[in-house]
């Protein structure tokens, strides 16, 4: 008998209007499928696939970008990776239990491109957001419309590199969805 591939949660970067029109996420499953991925699932329409892989985290980058540069995607469209353990732990550590019941559009989950991003500069921050750092990712309660937190989001990316969010809620969701598909 094979072994059963590993799940992994891919988290695109810069996806959107401008790349639905490139590849949909119907095409993303199938091409996908055809580069060796088991049983991709795609959430919602922002770029985030639940799939089987026989290889590494780092093989699964590669294959993807691989799927991705086939639609014409450019390289500002970047898969983050993650096993669906680490959602799970993200989910039990909750340190904004509260904003994410009652304002999830206003939190945020950062993921991160470098496995060890630079957190030093959160010692300076002083804005009106909530920021916790949680298994080397960002848990941020904005406290306000995410549009009128510029400046926190221009700093993350300056300082922890290429990264992906998703609110609090998304997260749930496809932490659910792992969950549902291991217990399948």
């Amino acid at each position: 008998m094979a072994p059963t591939p590993s799940t992994y949660v891919i988290l695109l970067r810069a996806i959107g209007p401008v790349t639905h029109k490139l590849m949909t996420m119907a095409q993303w499953r199938e091409a996908s499928e055809a580069a060796g991925f088991v049983a991709p699932e795609t959430l919602v329409n922002t770029g985030n696939m639940i799939a089987g892989f026989d290889g590494t985290e780092a093989a699964v980058v590669t294959t993807t970008v691989g799927v991705l540069r086939s639609f014409g995607l450019g390289d500002n469209v970047v898969p983050v990776v993650r096993k669906p353990a680490l959602l799970q732990k993200l989910m039990k550590a909750d340190p904004i239990a509260e904003a994410a019941a009652e304002r999830p559009n206003q939190t945020g989950v950062y993921f991160f491109a470098s496995k060890k991003p630079d957190f030093d500069w959160l010692k300076r921050h002083d804005g009106p957001e909530t920021v916790h750092v949680v298994h080397d990712h960002l848990i941020v309660d904005f406290t306000q419309d995410v549009a009128q937190s510029g400046k926190l989001i221009r700093l993350i990316d300056k300082n922890c590199g290429t990264n992906t969010a998703r609110n609090w809620n998304s997260v749930r969701r496809i932490a659910d969805r792992c969950a549902a598909r291991e217990n399948a």
